[in-house]
């Protein structure tokens, strides 16, 4: 018998200034994924929606205020074990203009860094070991993506699915 887990909502904001995009390296006294390189996100607030999560995460965490307009809808994925609690993500990309964020800059979050598309899977940085899996698709965004993802003890996927569906035009 298989035992009740309880699952977690979060989003990810890929933001990018021509082909460099910007994560931060989660603090080391971070709950989840400390160390590791991820996006701009975090945890939907009860009663809060992805969209509002998304807008609400990106101003807290990089002060950049974005409408649902500046925002496109990548894709979610389900991971399954690996942390406490499992995780279904909702991934979204915004493009700006300029760097507002400095490289190196450092927050609670904790640091920031600009990484050329090309560059992001061969960084020197750990990774959230999805990002391996879902990259090619944040990238180029042809489709939606939906993703489910089987991680292990160490938080590495051991099986991943995907499947996607054409943008309407």
């Amino acid at each position: 018998m298989k035992q009740k887990r309880y699952t977690k909502t979060s989003v990810n904001n890929f933001i990018h200034c021509g082909d460099e995009y910007l994560f931060v390296k989660r603090a080391a006294d971070k709950e989840v994924d400390a160390g590791r390189l991820n996006s701009i996100g975090g945890k939907l607030e009860p009663g809060e929606n992805w969209l509002d999560c998304v807008i609400r995460e990106t101003e807290e965490e990089v002060c950049l205020k974005i409408k649902p307009n500046d925002i496109e809808f990548l894709g979610m994925i389900r991971l399954e074990g690996g942390y406490d609690e499992d995780w279904i993500m909702c991934f979204f990309k915004t493009e700006v203009k300029k760097k507002h964020i400095q490289d190196g800059h450092i927050s609670s979050e904790g640091e920031f860094v600009w990484l050329n598309k090309n560059k992001v899977l061969e960084s020197k940085y750990e990774l959230v070991d999805d990002l391996h899996y879902s990259w090619d698709d944040i990238i180029n965004s042809k489709n939606i993506f939906f993703a489910s993802a089987q991680l292990n003890e160490k938080q590495k996927v051991e099986k991943y699915s995907v499947n996607e569906i054409q943008r309407k035009k």
